[in-house]
């Protein structure tokens, strides 16, 4: 009896039983259609639709390094398995892949792109250019983000809400704050409440209008020169006093997708007062950039050349 019912089982997913009759006979007799109902369906549903299987993997993997909340449906494969065609197999596999994909939820930008996110909470998040958030769907029971490269958070009051990152970890009830790890450079800047700063297992606690730096000689709380409601960069501008020139190529970098290279003989120590707006060409900042700081440059592709004049 029950290899009979497995056996039939298999006919129907190989698209096997003679006609649309027999189909609807055996979905309304069958013990089994109703156990195995979800996948059966399921693969009822393939039959019709013409897909290229190289094609379906390549983009499964493509979707892990785009920005996305796959909001799709997995199906629970938990009943037990069935001695079924090849092509079980392949959907099985696709399923599975889906199921692991979706157990996190991640954002990406690339260069020159910026977001704003909403956390299941109602807590908000703008992620800066080429920078990546990733947080668990099981928000509730950890309000915890990995983030690389750059975001502004607006937290909701509630449960301990933590950002992890390679350099270090900051911990907050509810409050405004921004996240910069680029490399080995780590900065937080508090705008309202109370902020949590873990740097080399040192913690530093933030107040309003304070930051850290890590490149600061002095680890501990520095307090902000400007007062500002959020950072420059929500309003697509990036404002620079007194800054290192490293630090600004280093900006513009992930802005316009270049990379620049400084001649030995160039100054290090060059520091530049100026701004600009993201929708300015690269030709218009590069001229300012360097007009300011009496250099001279040669773009080839995406390359910049800096050269004393």
């Amino acid at each position: 009896m029950e290899e009979n019912k497995s056996n039939n089982i298999e006919k129907f997913l190989n698209f096997e039983l003679a006609s649309e009759e027999e189909k609807e006979a055996f979905k309304k007799t069958s013990d089994a259609y109703s156990e195995y109902k979800e996948i059966i369906e399921l693969f009822d549903t393939v039959k019709s639709v013409d897909y290229d299987e190289d094609r379906v993997l390549q983009k499964l993997d493509a979707a892990r390094l785009k920005p996305f909340v796959n909001k799709k449906q997995v199906i629970p494969l938990y009943k037990k398995w069935l001695p079924i065609s090849i092509a079980a197999s392949i959907l099985l596999f696709v399923t599975v892949s889906l199921f692991n994909i979706t157990n996190n939820v991640e954002f990406q930008t690339l260069a020159g792109e910026s977001v704003q996110i909403a956390l299941p909470d109602t807590s908000k998040v703008w992620l800066n250019a080429k920078s990546e958030v990733t947080y668990s769907k099981k928000w509730k029971k950890s309000r915890a983000i990995d983030l690389e490269g750059e975001a502004y958070f607006e937290v909701a009051k509630g449960k301990t809400f933590t950002v992890n990152t390679s350099q270090g970890v900051v911990t907050v009830l509810g409050t405004k704050f921004n996240v910069k790890q680029r490399d080995t450079f780590f900065e937080v800047h508090c705008y309202e409440g109370t902020v949590s700063v873990i740097y080399k297992g040192q913690e530093t606690i933030l107040k309003a209008n304070s930051f850290f730096n890590s490149k600061a000689l002095d680890k501990k709380m520095q307090k902000a020169t400007n007062i500002n409601d959020k950072p420059h960069w929500i309003g697509k501008t990036s404002i620079f006093e007194n800054i290192l020139i490293d630090d600004v190529i280093s900006d513009m970098s992930i802005q316009y997708d270049i990379t620049f290279i400084m001649d030995n003989n160039l100054n290090k120590d060059l520091k530049y007062t100026g701004s600009y707006h993201y929708d300015d060409t690269l030709e218009t900042v590069l001229d300012v950039f360097c007009q300011s700081l009496g250099v001279v440059y040669v773009k080839k592709g995406k390359s910049i050349y800096l050269n004393k004049k």
